[in-house]
Formats: C-alpha cells, structure tokens, sequence
C-alpha cells in the first residue's frame, strides 16, 4: 500500500511538472498593456517590445510552444494514466481483493514489471525529443531575441519542471519494480495462510 502510494504522488509529479509546458504558449507579455500596474511596478524605466519585435517574440513563443507541444501532451498523458493504474490498486488493496483472488497478485507483478520497463525508453524519448526542441533554430531565434531586451529566463537548455518529471520518473521505475517484488511475496503469503486455514 506504502509503494502504490508513492507510485501515485509520483504519477500525479509528472503530471503537475508536464502541464508547465503543456499550459503556456509562451513567455512573452507586453508589459505596457498592464498600464498603471506596470508603470507602478517598475517607474516606466523598462522598454519590452513593441511593435515588429513585439511581434516577432509572440510569433516565435508560439512556434515554440507547439514544438514542446506533442511530448506535453504525451507525458501528461503516460502521468494520468499511471496515476489511476495506482489508485486503481490501492482500491483493490482496500477491497482485499488479493486476498479472495491470489492470481490478481500475479497479474500485479507482471504490470508492475512491464511499467518499469516501459518507463526507460520512454524517458529516453522524452529528453530526447525535449534536447530537439531546444536545439531548434526556432528556440535558437527566440533566445537571442530575449537576451537582445535583457531576458535571461528564456534560454535553450531543460527547465525545472522538466528535469523533475524526469527524475520522478526514475524514482518510478524503482518504486515500481520494488512494488512487483511485494507482490511476489504477497502472493506467497496469501498462498500459505490458504493452506493452513487453522493457523489463520
């Protein structure tokens, strides 16, 4: 029950930490639409954009945002469905249905073991696919364009959200392949105290 809990939290990390990209089109705002806020805020010293590059900054935000757009989408994806996968055990712990069924522990195992594995390869193709992108002439572009109006938050490299997802997902494959390995020993013990219902 320990090891689904925690294979929930991590399901619902990934899930939280893929939206970031998922929910944004982009970075830029133009500032001088805030009006008295931001006049108040920084004493109408800051330029921003305007105009062409004002522009270009959204056009290239834009173009960013639906080349992270797919892997979004998919992580977001693998992150709810192993989040019900594991609520989904942890009601049929509560349930005891192990317990009536032992070969439900089995199957357990098998499902454990086949998301583990399943959960390298697709972290492998979700930094991969992340390095494109930011390797892109299109993230390239957007990067000197920020810098040039004195931006340092928009570089080419893995954001925060990113690399946790990332490493909530190794932890997974861990958690997962320890929660297949009490499966077996579930299934042992379920095992014997069904051959000797007079200890029970």
């Amino acid at each position: 029950a320990c090891c689904q809990t925690v294979e929930a939290l991590l399901a619902l990390l990934i899930l939280v930490c893929s939206s970031v990209s998922y929910g944004s089109t982009g970075g830029y705002t133009g500032l001088p639409s805030l009006g008295g806020i931001y006049y108040y805020h920084y004493g109408g010293a800051y330029s921003g954009f305007s105009g062409a590059d004002g522009e270009k900054a959204q056009q290239l935000d834009q173009r960013f945002y639906l080349l992270k757009l797919p892997i979004a989408r998919a992580a977001m994806a693998v992150g709810g469905c192993l989040l019900v996968f594991s609520c989904l055990l942890v009601l049929v712990g509560v349930l005891q249905l192990p317990w009536h069924f032992p070969a439900w522990l089995g199957l357990e195992c098998i499902l454990d073991i086949v998301i583990a594995i399943g959960i390298v390869p697709a972290l492998y193709y979700f930094f991969h696919f992340l390095l494109g992108v930011y390797n892109s002439s299109v993230c390239k572009e957007r990067e000197q364009l920020y810098q040039s109006k004195g931006y340092q938050g928009f570089r080419c490299s893995l954001h925060g959200a990113e690399i946790a997802a990332g490493l909530s997902g190794c932890i997974a494959v861990v958690v997962y392949l320890l929660s297949a390995g009490l499966a077996v020993k579930g299934y042992r013990t379920v095992h014997k105290l069904k051959e000797k219902p007079v200890q029970l």
